[in-house]
């Protein structure tokens, strides 16, 4: 009953919290030294960018689906790789106000690690670090009767980095900490006047809102060697990720 009664609580809270990006995972791991994990991913993004200049309002969403492919260091520290690809929606974001809604799909990779430095019967305590790198550009082009626009959203990358706390409750392990973070990603705005064709270009660095968040996460063990991570992580919006592994 216990147990039910928590898996409501934390699921109900994983989805209201506002947050930013692909899950960190908890500090002490299940995998030992030597140990192999695969697992596949999902995560939906919604993200606040620049609070003046040149595209002010820029509010940008993805939905990320990823594998990724990990290794037990010891002492319940991990490194994984995950690769995947990446949707990309803003609004507001050509000069009519349309709405950005990028033409492809835009793979991704991610590197990371944790581990416990402290490790008690009740709280284990740990850095992790993370790193993500957009291999492409997205765009999208949009017409009015003045006006032929495209905008394009390039050389996007993230970092975080933090201290996490765990703690097992009826067999769920449940970790959280505060974080650094910087997410910057280029973007261009080339238009065309129809009326003269005068040309117009728009380009500027824009940078993910705030720099401090916080990150809370719950993994479950669903087999000896299969375990599932949902987690949010309170940043400029919103975003809730999951994770299933699986150890060899």
């Amino acid at each position: 009953m216990r147990r039910s009664v928590l898996i409501a609580i934390v699921s109900s809270f994983l989805l209201v919290v506002p947050a930013f990006s692909a899950t960190i995972g908890p500090v002490k791991s299940q995998v030992a030294a030597g140990d192999l994990f695969l697992g596949l991913g999902y995560s939906h993004t919604d993200a606040k960018w620049e609070d003046n200049g040149s595209f002010s309002d820029l509010e940008i969403r993805q939905n990320k689906f990823f594998g990724q492919a990990g290794y037990g260091l010891g002492n319940h520290w991990v490194t994984y790789l995950r690769a995947g690809v990446s949707t990309h929606d803003a609004d507001n974001v050509f000069l009519s106000g349309e709405d950005f809604t990028g033409e492809k799909v835009v793979p991704f990779v991610t590197v990371g690690a944790n581990g416990p430095f402290i490790q008690g019967e009740v709280l284990s305590i740990g850095p992790f670090v993370q790193g993500s790198y957009y291999l492409g550009e997205n765009e999208d082009t949009n017409t009015t009767t003045a006006v032929a626009e495209k905008v394009t959203l390039d050389e996007m990358w993230e970092a975080r980095a933090g201290l996490g706390f765990q703690i097992e409750l009826e067999g769920a392990q449940l970790y959280g900490g505060p974080m650094y973070y910087i997410s910057k990603a280029d973007i261009e705005s080339s238009s065309v006047d129809l009326a003269t064709g005068q040309p117009g270009i728009l380009a500027k660095t824009a940078e993910e809102e705030d720099n401090f968040g916080m990150v809370f996460g719950i993994q479950w063990r669903l087999r000896e060697d299969v375990t599932l991570d949902l987690e949010a992580q309170l940043r400029s919006s919103f975003d809730i990720g999951l994770v299933v592994n699986r150890k060899f």
